[in-house]
């Protein structure tokens, strides 16, 4: 693709080279540049690709967009100017790749929590009709028989450009993507406009701080353009914020929820207990009647459920395709039981902060255990309300609580055990410490007594555990196999 091909939509000046030059790659990352290569260069926290011009066109840059004036001596490389590289990276991604998100039926969802949950719930309902379905989001872009892991829930423009092109290329129909508020306030999705979007929820006091959102209302303001970013949104009706969130929509919404004027209402939520597993059934009414059935725990799993349905809906998945997805439910990380027996088990979740610990520890509840056991970190370099809130609802509703180290990053674990204290010690909860990630794992499974349930949480699917910027190989799953292998259970 030649140059001027690829800026035709964005406004630019040519600081020098020339525009008729082709395009034989695309790369983010200044240490893989290879000849022929288009490069964005983007002035991030932590580093400022502008800085290292020269060496990016010696690799063999041929277009580098900047946006401030710089130069190069190296020859044969173009160099244009804009505004703004992160607003226009996504549009040159598009163009790059052949605008495929035109060729897919696109569905964002955001939202403080649920967001896996929600996304796998719809692309198994859409598979279910027959449909075929790739997504995007914290377990990895997926089509197919491929995974391929991602280090964001939402990915820069390039990877979502490109996996959405391998998407289409592998004949699918639809994209199912998870849109963090940080991918909405990089512009990482700007290069399409999605065909339907949802919203779970929001919750105060998370995803605050100096790496992610200045305060709440911006929060909230990046998660509903989401919404204005796409033909159609469907809102949780009964989520608190829900009017502020509306101010700043004006494209066409429909809601979901239990209040009575939403466009799908649910009702009549039980919870039942089937062959050992626990599960949720409830009703609709008003657009879609009917019954569903879930074979998760946790109340929370209703809403979730009823976001998904309420689009497969509005796509015209029937009922009956929809019960047949939602009665298999099995997501990675997420009230995943990687290990039962007849005296204990072990489920992993990616619980990281209060909601998601306290919904999940009330929803293991269900499963009747003689003792639930947690084990959690805390994230460094996060707010420190999601390490009060842990520590509370740990203290308040685990039988014993194992406080060891999560993602420290450049925070030291005693700071961090010290902020989880604040809300432990508000609770009569009896805990230990063990800052060793798999020594605590150990410890839980070895010490393990009669109807216990272990929980690991705040990692999830992830399979890495960050400290001082390095990212250590770690999967709370496969050392859990690894363990009850050694042990011999």
């Amino acid at each position: 693709m030649k140059i001027k091909e690829l800026l035709k939509e964005i406004e630019f000046q040519c600081l020098q080279g020339n525009l008729e030059e082709e395009i034989t790659g695309f790369c983010q990352d200044n240490r893989s540049v290879e000849k022929g290569d288009l490069f964005v260069c983007i002035a991030g926290a932590r580093f400022d690709t502008h800085n290292c011009i020269d060496d990016i066109a010696k690799k063999g840059a041929k277009l580098i967009v900047v946006e401030r004036k710089v130069t190069t001596e190296v020859e044969g490389v173009t160099i244009v100017l804009v505004s703004d590289t992160r607003r226009v990276l996504p549009l040159i991604a598009a163009a790059y790749y052949g605008h495929p998100a035109d060729k897919l039926t696109t569905i964002g969802v955001t939202g403080s929590k649920g967001k896996t949950t929600t996304t796998h719930m719809l692309a198994d309902m859409l598979r279910s009709a027959g449909y075929k379905v790739g997504t995007i989001g914290t377990n990895g872009a997926i089509f197919g028989d491929n995974i391929f892991e991602l280090n964001n829930s939402t990915p820069d423009p390039q990877q979502i450009q490109m996996y959405l092109s391998m998407m289409v290329k592998a004949g699918c129909t639809h994209a199912v993507i998870e849109v963090s508020s940080q991918g909405m306030k990089q512009h990482r999705v700007d290069g399409f406009t999605f065909d339907y979007s949802i919203f779970t929820n929001i919750s105060t006091g998370d995803h605050i701080g100096p790496n992610e959102h200045k305060d709440f209302e911006e929060y909230l303001y990046c998660k509903a353009m989401l919404l204005e970013h796409s033909k159609l949104g469907f809102v949780n009706m009964d989520d608190e914020h829900c009017k502020d969130l509306l101010k700043y929509i004006t494209k066409p919404v429909k809601f979901f929820g239990e209040n009575k004027v939403a466009n799908i209402v649910i009702s009549n939520v039980k919870k039942v207990f089937e062959h050992g597993q626990p599960g949720i059934v409830f009703e609709t009414s008003n657009e879609l009647k009917g019954t569903f059935y879930v074979n998760l725990p946790g109340e929370f799993n209703s809403k979730n459920a009823l976001a998904a349905i309420s689009v497969a809906n509005e796509i015209g998945v029937s009922i009956e395709e929809i019960n047949d997805a939602l009665g298999h439910m099995n997501i990675k990380g997420r009230l995943d039981m990687v290990y039962r027996s007849p005296k204990f088990s072990v489920c992993v979740d990616f619980a990281h902060n209060g909601f998601s610990t306290r919904n999940l520890l009330v929803a293991l509840r269900e499963y009747k255990p003689k003792r639930l056991v947690c084990v959690f970190g805390a994230d460094g370099n996060r707010s420190k309300h999601r390490r009060y809130e842990m520590g509370e609802a740990s203290g308040n509703l685990a039988d014993l609580s194992i406080i060891t180290a999560g993602h420290n990053r450049f925070e030291s674990f005693e700071d961090i055990l010290k902020d989880i204290h604040v809300g432990m010690d508000k609770t009569t909860g009896s805990y230990l410490v063990i800052p060793n990630r798999k020594e605590a794992i150990k410890y839980a499974i070895e010490h393990a007594e009669e109807g216990d349930l272990i929980t690991i949480i705040g990692l999830g699917h992830e399979t890495y555990q960050e400290e001082n910027g390095i990212k250590y190989p770690h999967s709370d799953t496969e050392y859990v196999k690894q363990v009850i292998k050694d042990l011999g259970l």
